[in-house]
Formats: structure tokens, sequence, C-alpha cells
């Protein structure tokens, strides 16, 4: 019962978090593989 609350609250947190900054950690994940991209066909 305790471990199940625990977890109850972790994915509580986990959710607001994807919430709070989903968007801009997936801009800056956009950036990064664009950088990646250009940076192999400078060679």
């Amino acid at each position: 019962m305790e471990q199940n609350i625990a977890f109850e609250r972790c994915i509580d947190f986990l959710t607001r978090m994807i919430e709070k900054y989903g968007d801009e950690l997936l801009d800056e994940i956009q950036g990064m593989e664009e950088i990646e991209a250009e940076q192999k066909e400078a060679g």
C-alpha cells in the first residue's frame, strides 16, 4: 500500500514536470539535433 502511494506521488510529480517543461525540453532537443546534422554536413 505504501509503495503504491509513493508511486502515485512520483507519477504526479513527473506529470507536472512534463506539463511545465515538456515543450521547452523538446525544443532544446530539436535544436541539438539540428546542430548535429549541420556538423555532419560540414564534415
